[in-house]
């Protein structure tokens, strides 16, 4: 399924004067994410978007739309009362023109019925990221991705059965670009700034047609010729995926699972010594991920990368993927069992 093209991806590169002052958005977007899911947001949600704002992305995405059946829309409960203590802890906050990025720690306790899933009484620590747009002072677009694999992960839980046996994924947005045509767009109008280098090697890292002095640009910052132009990597894609294999004493990796891999970059946000990037994976599943067989579909999902530089030098990687998104457009038996059980 796929929906037009929504306003966050216009405001990529270009900073909009009129916005308001980046710090007043940043202090409004915390006070925003800090209350997500919890008693106290629809007050400061009244108190924060816009008339008009659009919420483009849940942060549980892939629980939501499956849960979109009789049944299980039925039993479940507000995330509120499904997640109690809930307490979102922001560990990086950016803005640049008027959109704001975060990352963020979720924590509560499972007390109810979430999207179908039974109350367990387990704690609940997954990470997150939001990605916000604002107008004069108000939220206009909001975006969040939850790390919905390791949540199921932590409750124990598989991904409740729907009525009709389906698997209802989410749609996917048509608000992406390639690397190539950001990274010229962003090459077309050079600025001496720290957010310009460092958007321009995010881009370049990503793109098929890199710019001449890459390599000696780059990747001489850390005195390699190839691999990747980032000291540490803090957090991998798929982690969950990872360690599940590990678990399960299966060997495997997540390249050899795909074929025709191309990212597509959404939103690129960088302040200071801190930047991040939003893109959606599309490839073909044409091998085995960590002995799930594969199954010929067409692979996407959107992830995340959160970077911390020192100068030029690109120091810390730290990646999300919505490994949840990745395995149900796998769509087999095998990959739909995987997170958990024997």
């Amino acid at each position: 399924m796929k929906i037009p093209v929504l306003a966050m991806s216009s405001a990529l590169f270009l900073i909009n004067p009129a916005s308001a002052d980046v710090e007043a958005n940043k202090a409004v977007a915390q006070r925003y994410i800090e209350a997500m899911g919890t008693a106290e947001f629809a007050s400061v949600a009244a108190a924060t978007e816009a008339e008009n704002h659009m919420q483009l992305r849940h942060e549980f995405e892939n629980l939501k739309y499956n849960a979109d059946d009789p049944v299980l829309a039925e039993m479940m409960q507000p995330v509120p009362e499904a997640i109690t203590d809930r307490t979102n802890t922001v560990i990086q906050l950016m803005g640049e023109g008027d959109l704001v990025a975060a990352r963020l720690q979720i924590t509560g306790t499972h007390s109810g019925n979430l999207y179908g899933i039974p109350a367990t009484g387990k704690p609940i620590d997954i990470v997150s990221g939001a990605i916000l747009k604002l107008e004069n002072g108000k939220i206009v677009e909001s975006w969040f991705m939850a790390e919905e694999a390791r949540l199921l992960r932590q409750l124990g839980a598989r991904l409740p059965a729907r009525q009709d046996g389906k698997i209802n994924l989410a749609p996917v947005y048509d608000d992406v670009r390639t690397y190539d045509e950001a990274l010229q767009e962003l090459m077309a109008s050079p600025a001496d700034t720290p957010e310009y280098r460092h958007k321009r090697l995010l881009l370049a890292y990503k793109s098929q047609d890199k710019p001449a002095d890459y390599v000696s640009w780059a990747m001489g910052q850390h005195g390699r010729t190839t691999g990747r132009p980032y000291a540490t990597r803090v957090r991998g894609g798929i982690d969950n995926i990872v360690e599940r294999g590990a678990e399960l004493g299966v060997e495997g990796s997540h390249g050899q699972s795909m074929s025709g891999r191309r990212d597509m970059i959404g939103t690129i946000v960088a302040e200071g010594d801190l930047a991040m990037m939003s893109f959606r994976l599309t490839a073909v599943n044409s091998g085995p991920l960590y002995g799930i067989p594969p199954s010929g579909n067409d692979l996407h999902d959107w992830e995340l990368g959160f970077a911390e530089f020192e100068g030029d030098k690109w120091t810390n990687a730290w990646w999300m993927a919505d490994e949840l998104a990745f395995l149900l457009t796998i769509g087999n038996e095998e990959a739909l069992d995987f997170l958990v059980g024997d």
